[in-house]
């Protein structure tokens, strides 16, 4: 018989009861045979199953409610998450946090105030457990559960930035734009592939183009905030662009607001101003000025942290040309080949593919000045990779794999074999090397975005 639950309060109570616990835990020995079986037959990767087990043999209530919060009547939406360990004694979000699926047709005639995402998901119980690789499902353990409110145990800058991402993937559908799509576009609330296979796509209401499926979710990043914050109670190391704001705005508005007294000033000009006695000989001097202009001290800062923001200082040469390439982490070889770009059923991808679908850029443009060591910023822009060219991206990713496959380490991609990106080296020197799937030693390299490409991004923003 499905049990009703009339309050929040009664959710979270309930909730608490399998803390330390596991599923299995608290079931029968017969509920967990039934279990078992099947997960026999379709697997764990299933997105969604471990939820649709807690609410049905848990909480008792039907799994399958679309529209509605799970549970009804209290208003609540459950979310189970899974945590991995994290330094000492400490967690770390597995991954991004997935809410509802994005329906095209119906969206573009939402507001926020009045949209389906906060009717399913204004309040949610977040239920974590510590995932281990090749434990059964039934026996994760329940580490903390929490009752959130989106719109109230949050800062009124999250929400604001939440309500303004959530109004650009919006506004992104209205314009038959829902095929470029891209998780990188927003800040904390995200717009995440959600496919069975790769050939599922679905009709959007203003471009004959069909797009991807595509479900609202909070990047990793925030999640990981959220838990440092609100589940251990810990404060963040990190400085806050956000000080004595005259009003709510969002982050790439304070971030424009405090460049724009400085555009097309020299260095010497932005320190003066800043009443800044930092000398040229400081290592990191831009990224320096860069701190110093935000008003920070660190360069940890929260809200480009929680958004998944890196900060690049570029520096063009007189000419206004780029000669450096834009490096990402080294790969390694032999954990690169068993990758897939995207895994349809594990809904996994690459890590550079990742890296791209997911990541936003905060440039900031210097210029070199000609006969003169002094240097002008010219401009700040937010960038992200643009899914129109992910498909070259993939096929410079592809031509990598298959090298490393066949030991061609000598004809990895070029700058001239695409232009979007390449390989090269990105090692101390060249004895930095690390182990390749046929057992020799291999200079650590990476992919690059091509300089003429990051130049041509800047010069259209």
């Amino acid at each position: 018989m499905t049990k009703i639950y009339q309050t929040k309060e009664q959710v979270l109570e309930k909730a608490k009861t399998i803390l330390l616990k596991s599923l299995r835990g608290v079931i029968s020995k017969e509920v967990a045979e039934t279990i078992e079986n099947q997960i026999g037959g379709y697997g764990v990767s299933r997105k969604g199953f471990f939820g649709e087990l807690m609410e049905k043999y848990f909480f008792d209530i039907n799994p399958g409610n679309v529209s509605a919060p799970d549970f009804t009547i209290a208003g609540v939406e459950l979310k189970t998450t899974p945590l991995k360990k994290h330094a000492k004694n400490k967690f770390a979000s597995k991954e991004r946090l997935v809410f509802s699926m994005i329906n095209y047709d119906s969206i573009v005639g939402e507001t926020w105030e009045l949209s389906s995402f906060l009717k399913k998901n204004k309040t949610l119980l977040l239920m974590f457990y510590l995932w281990i690789e090749r434990q059964s499902i039934l026996d994760y353990e329940f580490k903390f559960v929490h009752l959130l409110n989106l719109l109230e145990d949050i800062s009124s800058e999250d929400v604001f930035q939440i309500q303004k991402d959530w109004e650009y993937i919006v506004a992104k559908i209205k314009r038959g734009e829902a095929h470029l799509l891209s998780e990188g576009d927003t800040y904390y609330l995200g717009a995440c592939t959600k496919a069975a296979n790769s050939r599922v796509v679905r009709d959007q209401p203003l471009n004959r183009t069909p797009a991807k499926p595509r479900a609202f979710s909070f990047k990793q990043q925030y999640i990981n905030y959220l838990i440092q914050t609100k589940l251990l109670g810990e404060k963040t190391n990190t400085d806050s662009i956000f000080k004595k704001q005259r009003r709510l705005e969002t982050i790439e508005d304070v971030v424009r607001e405090k460049f724009s007294y400085f555009i097309g000033k020299t260095d010497k000009e932005i320190l003066a101003k800043l009443e800044s006695n930092l000398g040229k000989k400081s290592k990191s001097y831009k990224r320096l000025i860069v701190n110093r202009i935000l008003g920070v001290n660190s360069s940890n800062i929260e809200e480009l942290e929680k958004a998944n923001i890196t900060l690049k200082v570029i520096t063009l040469e007189s000419t206004g040309m780029l000669k450096e390439s834009m490096s990402f982490p080294a790969f390694d070889y032999k954990d690169l080949v068993t990758q897939p770009w995207y895994d349809d059923e594990e809904e996994v991808m690459s890590d550079f593919h990742l890296q791209l679908e997911t990541k936003k850029f905060l440039f900031v443009v210097f210029q070199k000045q000609k006969d003169s060591d002094e240097i002008v910023l010219r401009k700040t822009m937010f960038w992200n990779f643009p899914m129109k060219d992910i498909g070259e991206a993939e096929n410079v990713w592809q031509k990598t794999i298959d090298c490393i496959n066949e030991g061609r380490y000598d004809e990895f991609p070029k700058i001239k074999y695409s232009a979007v990106a390449h390989v090269r080296p990105h090692g101390k020197n060249s004895k930095d090397t690390i182990e390749t799937p046929q057992k020799t030693q291999e200079m650590k390299r990476c992919f690059w975005l091509n300089a003429k490409y990051i130049q041509r991004a800047i010069e259209n923003n």
